[in-house]
């Protein structure tokens, strides 16, 4: 499942790449911390992190590690897990549109990364299975932009699950189609 959804990915990628080149590259949007292969994000706990986590179709190794401690567990002695790098490659779609369709820059604020399965009991209608415990999703917000905004670009990329919710969007990249309201 993981190979074809990476297959599908690519092929994704690669269309729009053909499609609309000049919004595809990195470098043609105006500022260095924003693109589709890199995020400008920061988590509750208060770290921050403007990081290029893929060069090409190559993730780097060393970033995507800074990417998975910004995702810890930090209300749970701060335990990490690798996070799904197809997580960050949807929220650098969502923010990298947001920034250019209001032309400046749009940074990403983690409310909820990884999850240890034992503070995933203690939250409130939290699904047993949650995607968050096998560091599949995030629970965020676009700094200035309202959620329901954000799950509609959300949406517009076909992310497969997606949560709407009162004061944050929940993206993860588990199996596709799923669509709540919390």
């Amino acid at each position: 499942m993981q190979t074809k959804r990476h297959f599908l990915k690519t092929v994704s990628m690669a269309t729009m790449l053909l499609a609309a080149p000049e919004i595809c590259t990195a470098q043609d949007t105006p500022w260095s911390d924003i693109g589709f292969d890199r995020l400008l994000v920061a988590n509750t706990d208060g770290d921050s992190l403007a990081v290029r986590f893929r060069n090409g179709q190559r993730y780097d190794a060393s970033n995507l590690q800074r990417l998975n401690w910004l995702w810890r567990d930090w209300r749970d002695a701060d335990a990490q897990s690798p996070i799904d790098p197809l997580l960050f490659v949807d929220l650098a779609l969502i923010q990298t549109r947001m920034s250019l369709d209001f032309g400046q820059p749009k940074a990403i604020l983690i409310n909820s990364g990884f999850r240890t399965a034992r503070r995933n009991a203690t939250i409130p209608n939290a699904a047993r299975n949650s995607q968050h415990v096998a560091g599949r999703a995030c629970d965020f917000n676009i700094v200035g932009v309202s959620p329901p905004l954000v799950v509609g670009y959300a949406e517009s990329y076909g992310i497969h699950g997606l949560g709407r919710y009162a004061d944050f969007t929940h993206i993860d990249v588990g199996p596709s189609g799923r669509r709540w309201t919390g």
